[in-house]
Formats: structure tokens, sequence, C-alpha cells
């Protein structure tokens, strides 16, 4: 921490000699002192102090001084750095001067000259303190106020995921007493029916935990990561092997565009996996029926890069503006009726960023998205 900053200002020399004495006598080695002989100067000294990252703790002015008087300048101190502690010397000031320097800079204290050695150390002392605990108090309170914007920001978080988890659940809770209570007098294929609705809503619980899990760990920086060299391309063809039955259930042709036959990245091979699966899924779930969604891969010098396009409605500047939010609650919905969690991208963009990756979406409304993902490539070491 920087020394704190006592200025002391007078237009007698010889006072200013005496204030650096008894100062540099009993607080030398925790704080610093500035003598200033006129008020414009002093003004000056704390504007630079302050751009240095500098503490004025306490200013010590007189008050009968040529162009300025000692309550101006505390007034004009205190606009700047309302924090540091003020004083006024002087062996003339009026009842007046000293109410307006209560009143417009918070002045601590006003000393007659000649002062009391004792008490102008304990008046420096008493001010010191005062300056401490008050910074303290400070640091205490943005603390606080830190905490509780966390505490309201994972309250709004909880309340969005019990909502979420709210309707699957109760959802399996009736088709499950459905089969309880009806069980005799149901169809085979009707019971089947039922049980795969429970299967599914069980499938968008799972998800949604599975997510706000992966985001517990991720804000809590224990998400493990194994940084390695991983070609890009395979893990690119297996999900689109995994999403191409999906895709023809609403006749989407899934493309593929390669300038290389490999993009060796320096990436966690489990992490990329869980992050195409997640925008390849999204490119399907917003793709109207009978369309389009095409890969391309290149590679720069320093990154590997997927881009993701698909020929969906597209993306306001709102929505572009809210995509990577958590629980986003964006305009388009998915074309067959397909469950979101609104968390997907949130980790998506979390997890690239840990790997020093970069994700961004340009769209435009009516000519669909495409979603851009970016690794740093994996360089050989020369030996």
């Amino acid at each position: 921490m920087n020394k704190l900053v006592i200025i002391c200002t007078d237009d007698e020399p010889s006072i200013l000699s005496s204030l650096n004495l008894e100062i540099n006598k009993n607080f030398a080695d925790t704080c610093t002192i500035e003598l200033v002989e006129n008020a414009e100067e002093t003004l000056e000294i704390c504007e630079e102090l302050s751009e240095d990252g500098d503490e004025i703790a306490l200013v010590i002015s007189d008050y009968i001084m040529p162009e300025m008087k000692g309550d101006e300048l505390l007034k004009r101190i205190h606009l700047l750095l309302p924090k540091t502690i003020k004083v006024m010397l002087t062996g003339q000031a009026d009842i007046e001067a000293v109410g307006n320097a209560v009143k417009h800079a918070n002045l601590y204290r006003y000393i007659s000259k000649p002062w009391q050695p004792d008490d102008l150390k304990l008046t420096i002392k008493e001010a010191l303190n005062s300056y401490l605990q008050d910074k303290k108090i400070t640091k205490y309170t943005h603390k606080l106020e830190k905490t509780n914007q966390m505490l309201v920001k994972h309250n709004e978080f909880l309340g969005m995921a019990v909502h979420d988890l709210k309707n699957p659940l109760a959802s399996i809770q009736g088709y499950a007493e459905m089969i309880v209570e009806d069980y005799d007098d149901m169809p085979k294929l009707e019971v089947i029916e039922v049980n795969n609705l429970i299967i599914n809503n069980s499938k968008k619980m799972f998800k949604l935990v599975k997510n706000l899990l992966d985001i517990n760990q991720i804000e809590s920086d224990k998400f493990n990561f194994k940084l390695s060299k991983t070609d890009i391309l395979p893990i690119v063809k297996i999900m689109m092997e995994n999403y191409n039955a999906r895709a023809k259930l609403k006749n989407i042709s899934l493309q593929l565009h390669q300038q290389n036959n490999q993009y060796n990245a320096f990436i966690d091979n489990n992490i990329v996996y869980q992050i195409l699966d997640n925008l390849i899924s999204n490119a399907i779930k917003y793709s109207p029926y009978d369309k389009n969604i095409n890969i391309y891969m290149q590679q720069s010098e320093k990154m590997v890069n997927c881009k993701i396009q698909d020929e969906g409605e597209g993306l306001s500047t709102e929505d572009q503006q809210k995509l990577f939010g958590k629980f986003a609650r964006l305009t388009p919905q998915p074309t067959a009726k397909e469950h979101s969690t609104g968390l997907g991208l949130f980790i998506v963009k979390k997890l690239i960023e840990a790997m020093n990756g970069n994700v961004w979406c340009e769209s435009e409304l009516g000519k669909g998205s495409s979603f851009y993902v970016e690794f740093p490539v994996f360089l050989e070491e020369v030996g």
C-alpha cells in the first residue's frame, strides 16, 4: 500500500518548516509530507497525487493566504477528495470562515496559532485514525454490497431453476399417478406412450440439473480442464453423425466444409464435445423444416475456427445482446417444440473462454444465424 500523504499549506516558510519538523518527528514512518506555499499549487498537487493513486489522508491549511483563503481552498479540496480530512490552522479565523469550512468542506478541526505541540500531534493522530477507520468501513461496506448483489443473483437464479424444474416434475407426477390409478383400463400402447412422456420429462430435468451443476463448477473454479493437442475435425464429424437422425426428422441437411485434413488445437477433448454438441443441437432445434446447416472449418496462424451456420429466422439486436446470459429467454422458439433450458450458451461461453478461446454470433432477422467458436492452435515445441 502507498504511504499516506499529509499536505501542509501556508504562505509563511517558517510555519511550514515547523509543521514539517513536528509531523516528521511523530509520523514519518507512516506518512509522506508535502509542503506547499500557495492554494493553487495545493490543488494541483492534490490532483497529481490522486491520479498517481496516492492517498491524501490529511490537508492542513492556513486561513489567511494571498489569492485564496483557507476555507475556500478546503472547500475545493473537499469537492475533489471528500474522504480527505481537513484541518484549518490560523490565528485570525473568524466564526463565519470556520462555519463556511465546516459546512462546505466537512472541516475536522480548527487549530489556533501558535499551536501546542501535543495538541497538534493528537489532532493529526486522531485525524489519521479517522481516515483509516473510514477507509475500512467503506471497504467493508463495498464487500457487503458485493455479497448482497451476489445473493440477489443467486436467489434469482435459484428461482428460475425451481420454476423450470417444477413443470416437468409436475408432469412426471401426473403421468405416474395416471398409470397407478388407470393401469387396469389402459391399453398397453397407452401405458408405453405415458411412460415415454415420463422419460422425456425426466430427461428435461436431468439436463437442467446437469447444466446447474456445470455452472456451479465453472463459477467456483472447480471445473477440471485437461488441455492437450486435439484434432477438432473428428469431433465435428462425430457430432454430425450423432445429430443426423434428428436433422432428418425435420428434413434438414448437415453439410461440412473443410480445407484441411486436420485442425489441431490446444483444448480439452471432452469439453469441446460438450460445446459442439450444444451448438449443433441448437442449430437443428431453431431451424425450420427443409433447411440446411453448414459447418465450416478454418484455421489461421493462431486459431482454429468452427462456424455453424443455420437458415433459421435469425436474431434481433436485442436478442443478440442477451444471447449468452443465464436463463436467456429469446424471441425465436424451437421449431418442433424441442426443450431448452436457457443455460446452454451461457455454459458454452464460460467453457470456451476458460480454454482461451472465443465465441460469438452474427445474425440478421430473416437471414439465419452463424455461431463462431475458435480455439488456440496447438504449437509444436521447438527442441
